[in-house]
C-alpha cells in the first residue's frame, strides 16, 4: 500500500527526500527527549524503522507499527534488535491490549490517515492512562494557504494548530 514517502537514509537521492528525513529525525530526537527512559513505546506509521531504533536506545521494549508489509520487512531486517520490533497493522485496529503503553510516538502519519477519529481513539485505547502521546504533522499555517491542497500528494489533509487540537480533544 503506496501511503506516503517511504524515506530511507542510505537512498536519499533529492534535497526533498534530504529534507523529509531531516524533519522525521528532529520529530524523533524530540520525542526521546520525552519519553522516560525504560518505557513500553509503540511508534505508529514507523516507515523505514530508523526513528522507531532511534528511540529504542532508550526504551525497554518499542514496536513500530506500519501499513505496508514490504516496509515493515525492510525495517526488521534492518533495525530488529532485542528491544525493538516490527509489525504490520491493518491500519484500522491495533493489535495490542487496552492500556498496554507507556508512551506512543506517531510522528508525521495523521496527514496520511483517512479516518483520524479512528487512528485516535485506538491510540488512546492502548495508551496506559497518564502515559505520553506525541504526534507531528505539518502545520497548515505555515504551508499552504486554505484553500490550497496539501503540496505532498501522500497528504491527505494538513491541520491548523486549531483543527488538530479540536481533534485531538474529541
Amino acid at each position: 500500500m503506496e501511503t506516503s514517502e517511504r524515506i530511507s537514509p542510505e537512498n536519499i537521492t533529492t534535497e526533498n527526500e534530504y529534507l523529509i528525513y531531516l524533519c522525521h529525525v528532529f520529530s524523533y530526537v524530540a520525542a526521546s527527549k520525552n519519553i522516560a527512559h525504560g518505557s513500553f513505546v509503540l511508534d505508529v506509521g514507523c516507515g523505514n524503522g530508523y526513528g522507531t531504533s532511534m528511540l529504542s536506545k532508550n526504551s525497554a521494549n518499542i514496536i513500530g507499527l506500519d501499513v505496508d508489509k514490504k516496509t515493515i520487512n525492510r525495517a526488521t531486517m534492518k533495525y530488529k534488535s532485542k528491544n525493538c520490533s516490527f509489525q504490520y497493522y491493518d491500519g484500522q485496529t491495533l493489535p495490542f491490549a487496552d492500556s498496554a503503553f507507556d508512551a506512543i510516538t506517531s510522528l508525521q502519519v495523521i496527514e496520511h490517515v483517512k479516518n483520524e477519529q479512528r487512528y485516535l481513539w485506538e491510540i488512546h485505547r492502548v495508551l496506559k492512562p497518564g502515559g505520553i502521546f506525541i504526534l507531528t504533522t505539518p502545520n497548515k499555517t505555515y504551508r499552504i494557504g486554505k484553500t490550497m491542497k496539501p503540496w505532498n500528494k501522500y497528504h491527505l489533509r494538513e491541520y491548523f494548530p486549531y483543527e488538530l487540537l479540536d481533534i485531538v480533544k474529541k
